[in-house]
């Protein structure tokens, strides 16, 4: 492979994981002020924001930068062999399934019921039980966990 596609297409694949961690860890800091809000409409704002992130940042950033990533293991001589290779691909997958699967269906659910209470001035007993669920909250930190955990085997390279 031409050696500057092989370099575009390494620069990309960081780009694209700092957008990732741009969404990822964003994500996290705006989860934590929405749970301070004071206000429904506050709260609103902040799903919002969090929506936003995981569609613009998180989810197209997880793609390009794990769809780069396997592009780039034939032209720079990793291959599918190493160790660290199989345990970034495991990871990476959990992360995508988990983001698409579970964290994005259940952040929609949560701001379609945040919406529709602040359409109707309270907080419905949907949006109550919705935002006292855990689960969201612990797999967008072990995504979190999971992306500190990849820089980690593209750094070092272990095995």
């Amino acid at each position: 492979m031409n050696p500057n596609v092989v370099s575009w297409m390494s620069f990309l694949h960081v780009l694209a994981a700092l957008w990732l961690a741009g969404g990822v860890f964003a994500g996290a800091v705006v989860r934590a002020q929405g749970k301070k809000a004071q206000s429904l409409p506050e709260r609103v704002m902040a799903l919002r924001i969090g929506w936003r992130l995981a569609n613009v940042y998180s989810l197209p950033g997880g793609i390009v930068a794990g769809l780069l990533g396997l592009g780039l293991l034939h032209p720079l001589g990793y291959g599918f062999r190493p160790g660290w290779v199989h345990a970034s691909i495991g990871i990476w997958a959990v992360m995508l399934a988990n983001g698409l699967f579970y964290l994005r269906p259940a952040l929609r659910r949560l701001l379609l019921a945040a919406e529709a209470s602040l359409d109707s001035g309270t907080a419905s007993v949907e949006l109550q039980a919705l935002a006292s669920r855990k689960g969201p909250g612990i797999a967008a930190d072990l995504n979190a966990l999971g992306l500190v955990l990849l820089t980690l085997l593209m750094v070092l390279k272990p095995f």
